[in-house]
């Protein structure tokens, strides 16, 4: 039998097992208050109803375990099994202490923390430091006095964004709304250690009224005519469930005074007061008026990344001013880079358009996501501290605080600026062959030499008509000898050995110190974008949806409501009728795959997007051999009428990909968000 106890209650189990105990004295073996002891009592009893056992208390005498010897034997084995399989790493140790002192406001013994980890108190002191390390990035400080223990200082609004982000960091956004959805019921293995640290992040809700919760906040939303995308859905009813907490334990909750006068001036405060009243109603739990600003927050941040401008023109940023922040950044970052960023437009146009919604959130403390973060990190390390230097600008300029999230976004910004900066070297490839050693080749060459652009891969029968749709093209790389009356032909062998590489990076060395200054810049001006910043831009405005569909045109139905309000999409029903025209002309099912891929050419989008939308129940679609195929989930992917062959090319690779990665079309039905980022990032690259 599994049952996941938390920390503490295997301890008070440990010393009911040895006998009768009053709650002054499990207070004092725990290191925790009385209270605590008492706020614990009600959930461990519901945990040992399976076992058998009763847990009594007596008035004046204290707790004891009843139940026969065999129930209280097994609990014993239990409770030891558990503590066995335990084995944690430093970091994942110091991700529980963040969450046992979030969880407790008293102060926290270094022995408690010792004993249960097994570990000396000196191990506990230097996670300490690391811990503290974690708070300082969100504004909170760890209090240490001797003989009275540790424990989290801040203001409410960092106690919040920390515990927020913990959930965000366990639970990408579609699991945490299937875990809401099903009301966190059976959708944990108890067994590994990894879920044990998601179940406490639940110890912050109140399991029971999640779905009341969840029920009011959907009428209220429904009744108003606002419609969230999952991910801000999560993200509002997890905070509600988080105050509410906080609330009924009898806590305070604090704005800055002048943040919510001027929240009060919005539509969004007056749907957070409809939804407050009746959430009163519903729990009995009085809802101040500066928890309202909290929720008002949340509503005007699903709005901004929503690209929506329904909101108080105090709200918004004038598009001058987010230029001059953007070039100041460039600037900036040009210094330490010693580039000259600023006279490329594109980069300023585009950074100032990020710029404009963001520095609204950080303004109002808004929580900024980023769910490419940790790729960005350890892709670009040296820009991600070119950004993050960069970004005091904004500090300064605006008062505001920059978080990780924020400084990833100017990284790739920055990159994005280097990669058209960057001169390259623009090759056909000719390989008579075969396209799969051609492939290989290409590959290899793109690995070994990423200063050369390989413009197309061609037979020596189409190399004359590749050339004149290429009219750059600076040389030509050939596994067998050829000529060509304008250009140098480098021979190479399929296998690409060393001195081959050799002989081509020479080349490329020799070609750009005789380039006459300025020719470099015509490939970069012709206002084409790199494949660097197509996959940007698919990874940044991607998203996975869970929908329910019993017919195809119920599937199109939800996926024009899930993509109306999405940034690039300037007409969800123009896309939905090109995709429905688009299957009827042939099945796009992948066979054996269980995966649709749904893609058009529309005028509905402006620019290139990708979507995974994954179906509750498997629905019948035709598959490419114009059989019926089972399909638990659809990538959609769409291109604006006028697309670059770099854009198709890229749309292609993840096409391509579901075939010749077998692995795919399972991270596709099932993967974590991040899982499917991932494999789309390696794909892309």
């Amino acid at each position: 039998m599994n049952v996941d106890f938390t920390r503490r209650e295997r301890q008070i189990i440990k010393v009911l097992l040895e006998g009768q105990a009053t709650t002054e004295r499990l207070s004092r073996i725990l290191g925790v208050s009385r209270r605590t002891i008492i706020r614990d009592l009600p959930g461990l009893s519901e945990k040992l109803k399976p076992f058998g056992i009763k847990l009594n208390r007596k008035s004046g005498k204290g707790i004891n375990l009843e139940g026969e010897r065999e129930s209280l034997e097994r609990l014993k084995q239990e409770v030891e099994r558990v503590s066995e399989s335990v084995k944690i790493t430093p970091d994942e140790r110091q991700k529980l202490i963040v969450l046992f002192l979030l969880e407790n406001k008293e102060p926290q013994k270094l022995y408690s923390f010792a004993r249960e980890f097994g570990v000396t108190e000196a191990t506990i002191s230097n996670d300490l430091d690391k811990v503290e390390e974690v708070l300082s990035k969100y504004g909170l400080k760890l209090a240490r006095r001797p003989g009275l223990g540790v424990w989290i200082k801040g203001p409410e609004k960092s106690i919040r964004h920390l515990i927020t982000e913990l959930f965000y960091e366990y639970f990408d956004e579609v699991q945490l709304v299937r875990l809401i959805k099903d009301n966190l019921q059976g959708s944990m293995n108890n067994g590994d250690l990894r879920e044990r640290i998601k179940n406490r992040f639940f110890g912050f809700i109140e399991k029971n009224w999640l779905e009341g919760i969840e029920g009011v906040l959907k009428e209220t939303m429904e009744e108003n005519g606002m419609n969230l995308a999952d991910s801000a859905y999560a993200g509002l009813l997890v905070h509600i469930a988080l105050a509410l907490e906080r609330l009924k334990n009898g806590e305070v909750i604090s704005m800055d005074g002048a943040l919510l006068s001027t929240l009060k001036g919005t539509k969004e405060f007056e749907l957070a007061a409809r939804l407050a009243a009746r959430m009163e109603s519903a729990f009995g739990v009085k809802i101040p008026e500066d928890e309202l600003g909290y929720i008002t927050m949340h509503l005007l941040g699903a709005k901004l990344r929503t690209g929506d401008d329904d909101f108080r023109e105090f709200f918004a940023m004038d598009h001058r001013e987010a230029v001059e922040a953007s070039l100041e950044i460039l600037k900036e970052a040009g210094r330490e880079l010693k580039r000259d960023l600023v006279r490329d437009a594109r980069v300023v146009e585009d950074l100032a358009l990020h710029l404009k919604p963001a520095l609204v959130r950080m303004k109002m403390g808004m929580e900024i996501r980023n769910p490419i973060l940790s790729q960005i990190k350890d892709t670009y390390p040296d820009l991600m501290k070119v950004a993050k230097k960069a970004a005091r600008v904004l500090e300064k300029k605006f008062g505001v605080a920059v978080p990780e999230a924020e400084i990833g976004y100017i990284a790739m910004h920055i990159g994005a600026a280097l990669e058209r900066e960057r001169k390259r070297t623009g090759v056909v490839l000719v390989c008579p062959s075969g396209i799969g050693s051609a492939r290989m080749l290409a590959s290899r060459l793109k690995k070994e030499l990423p200063d050369l652009e390989i413009l197309d891969v061609v037979s020596l029968l189409d190399l004359e008509g590749t050339l004149a749709k290429h009219p750059d093209t600076e040389a030509i790389i050939s596994t067998v000898p050829l000529e060509v009356a304008r250009l140098p032909v480098i021979v190479v062998s399929p296998l690409l050995p060393p001195e081959d590489v050799e002989n081509i990076r020479t080349f490329v060395k020799e070609r750009t110190f005789s380039e006459p200054e300025g020719k470099s810049g015509k490939k970069e001006s012709d206002g084409q974008k790199t494949s660097e910043e197509i996959a940007f831009e698919l990874l940044e405005g991607f998203l996975v949806e869970e929908v329910s569909a019993e017919s195809l045109e119920k599937l199109l139905d939800a996926i024009e409501e899930k993509i109306k309000s999405k940034p690039g999409v300037t007409s969800a029903p123009q896309v939905k009728r090109d995709i429905y025209e688009r299957e009827l002309k042939v099945g796009t099912a992948v066979p054996g795959m269980g995966i649709s891929v749904l893609h058009a050419r529309t005028s509905g989008v402006e620019k290139p997007f990708l979507g995974l939308f994954r179906l509750q129940k498997p629905l019948k679609m035709k598959n490419m051999d114009n059989e019926v195929e089972n399909v638990k989930a659809c990538l959609v992917m769409l291109l604006p009428q006028k697309s670059s062959p770099r854009e198709m090319e890229m749309m292609g690779r993840i096409s391509a990909a579901l075939v010749e990665d077998k692995n795919l079309s399972g991270t596709f039905k099932y993967g974590t968000g991040v899982d499917v980022i991932k494999s789309l990032l390696r794909i892309l690259k």
